[in-house]
């Protein structure tokens, strides 16, 4: 595919990265769209987003975009559409553009893995039997903060990137769109995921974000700003057991798939080309105690995403899919329980992800969902 236009659906800090990557970096034409009214008031006057460094600070780059006004609009001549929105907003999008999708369409889906089979659960629910592909990224490309209604600011480039297709058929052919998206030139390495649970089950912030939450509660809920997420003090060994916990448990939904699956640290430690060699991985707790973590400070408030987010669109799925597979998650449930007291909330009745949401069925065999998951369908 020769890549000309680039449609962004969500307008927050990766949306807006994202448009100044593709226009700025890339050249392509982009369009944006967004739910929330007003959003974009700004950057449609301007016309453009410029981007900041570190110290939010002008760089030169600017993305030129096309604010619309629906998301038919938006869509309308893109060769590739980017959804960097977090999950509980993907299933609003896919439903405002399925219908308009088009043959040949690309959609790529950054945030936590396995949004593509909510786009396919939308485009089945409204009769549109356009050949689009379907792709997800574990994470989003970048570290970025909207700044402005016209500012985005850059803190990192998320190098180690794991796409994967659904079907995983179409993997072959959307491979070499991802790479110009996303090429060597900026750092980035991208992973080939087996399918979309792949990308679903790395999910670096529903495994290290939660553990710590609960286990501090009761600082992070007296509002002392001295908290640090990932700080020294808040991950004792006890709670890294935590962490183990649930991320062994996520490597077994995994292998229970027939999917290669590698440890929290060999994953930090970006290894995947030396994986098999011991000397390359520091245990758990040397892997998860990086100074530049160390120093974020919060969150200050139990009512945030890394609980309000990682516990029912992350945990929740871990533990649907350990039911459907027979594969036990006693860590995750135990975090789920206790976050849901904690927050006097039940994470399971609704905006939660679990299988129903992905569109697996409870009956269905491990057989059927592998072939589900690279066909698009059980036969």
């Amino acid at each position: 595919m020769n890549i000309q236009n680039v449609c962004i659906l969500g307008a927050g800090n990766g949306g807006y990265m994202s448009a100044v990557d593709m226009n700025g970096y890339h050249g392509y034409g982009v369009s944006i769209f967004e739910t929330v009214p007003g959003k974009l008031d700004e950057a449609k006057q301007a016309g453009q987003i410029e981007l900041m460094d570190i110290d939010s600070k002008p760089v030169g780059v600017v993305g030129k975009v096309r604010v619309c006004d629906s998301a038919a609009e938006a869509l309308a001549g893109a060769d590739v559409i980017l959804n960097p929105v977090p999950f509980f907003a993907v299933k609003n999008y896919a439903e405002l553009a399925a219908p308009h999708l088009k043959d040949g369409q690309v959609v790529v889906c950054l945030g936590k893995g396995g949004a593509s089979l909510v786009w396919r659960k939308a485009l089945d629910e409204c009769g549109n039997r356009a050949r689009v592909y379907l792709a997800d990224c574990n994470t989003l490309p970048y570290g970025a903060s909207r700044l402005s209604g016209t500012q985005v600011r850059l803190e990192a480039r998320t190098k180690n990137l794991m796409f994967a297709c659904f079907p995983s058929k179409d993997m072959d052919y959307v491979w070499d769109i991802l790479k110009a998206l996303y090429p060597t030139e900026h750092g980035y390495e991208l992973r080939r995921g087996a399918n979309v649970i792949d990308t679903l089950l790395v999910d670096y912030n529903a495994i290290t974000h939660t553990p710590p939450m609960i286990c501090n509660a009761a600082v992070i809920d007296s509002g002392d700003k001295d908290f640090h997420l990932f700080g020294v003090k808040e991950n004792p060994k006890p709670v890294v057991n935590l962490i183990e916990g649930i991320d062994r448990e996520r490597m077994a939904i995994g292998e229970k798939l027939g999917m290669k699956q590698y440890t929290l640290e060999e994953e930090i430690l970006m290894v995947k080309w030396n994986r098999d060699n011991a000397d390359c991985v520091l245990p758990i707790y040397e892997a998860i105690h990086t100074p530049f973590l160390e120093v974020c400070e919060g969150p200050f408030t139990l009512k945030t995403r890394h609980l309000t987010e990682d516990i029912p669109y992350g945990l929740v799925t871990y533990s649907s899919l350990g039911k459907l597979l027979g594969v036990p998650t006693p860590v995750c449930d135990a975090v789920i329980t206790v976050s849901e007291r904690l927050l006097d909330r039940d994470f399971h009745t609704k905006d939660c992800r679990t299988i129903r949401e992905l569109g697996l069925q409870e009956h269905w065999t491990v057989e059927q969902i592998k072939q589900y998951l690279f066909e698009g369908y059980v036969g």
